[in-house]
């Protein structure tokens, strides 16, 4: 009989798979800045990775309909908050699980500012771990979707994206030796930066200046060239 889990994300080999992610985010993100970023998670009890110059995360765990931890709302409104508050967005697995996925995609693209950057982590659906996942989950299945989808969404909103990699892994496992990278990797990471918008030169507009009046003239003669200026 299968073993399922009620949490296939607070298993031990998914977070095994969480910190190899985290290995290979916090050198690509160690430039971010910013006041706050946005930790969209999947996982009870994952943790975004330290970023010395961000200021403060928060984080939303993402599940069907439903939306927990820093704030609880409804997964199918748009996210609570303002647009371009936030210099970084990371999608830990949340694509996954929430119940509308474009548009998840959609709220953190618009909550992120000009010059932020966005990931995305997911399970690979090419690889061992896509069979161990749909035997050990309860209920609703994740919904693993190839990486290059995702690629494309951010080509299109005008994104500058880096080369897709995965990453933990081969196999499922709950210990061993830390991950990074591999060609084989149960998960995947898309890492990407949003635009800043084009600084469009304002065309210099010509002002007509009249002539001086050459003050020999006579009083007469002035006031005919002013009323011929005019």
């Amino acid at each position: 009989m299968p073993n399922f889990v009620s949490d296939i994300y607070a298993t031990p080999h998914v977070r095994k798979l969480l910190a190899d992610e985290n290995r290979v985010l916090a050198p690509l993100l160690n430039r971010c800045t910013g006041s706050h970023g946005l930790h969209l998670t999947a996982a009870h009890a994952g943790e975004p990775p330290a970023i010395p110059l961000l200021g403060h995360w928060a984080t939303v765990r993402v599940a069907g309909a439903h939306l927990g931890g820093d704030v609880l709302a409804s997964g199918l409104e748009p996210l609570p908050f303002t647009d371009e508050a936030f210099g970084v967005v990371l999608l830990r697995h949340a694509l996954e699980t929430t119940a509308r996925q474009d548009n998840l995609l959609d709220e953190a693209i618009r909550v992120l500012e000009p010059g932020g950057m966005i990931a995305i982590t997911g399970f690979h659906p090419v690889g061992l771990w896509s069979p161990w996942v749909a035997r050990q989950s309860r209920g609703a299945r994740p919904r693993l979707t190839w990486p290059w989808w995702w690629s494309q969404r951010l080509v299109r909103d005008d994104f500058e994206l880096s080369m897709p990699r995965r990453l933990g892994s081969a196999w499922p496992r709950a210990g061993g030796a830390a991950a990074g990278e591999s060609l084989i990797g149960g998960g995947y990471l898309l890492v990407a930066r949003k635009k800043r918008p084009s600084a469009v030169p304002l065309r210099p507009r010509v002002a007509l200046s009249p002539a001086p009046v050459p003050g020999t003239f006579a009083s007469g003669a002035r006031r005919h060239a002013r009323e011929t200026l005019r």
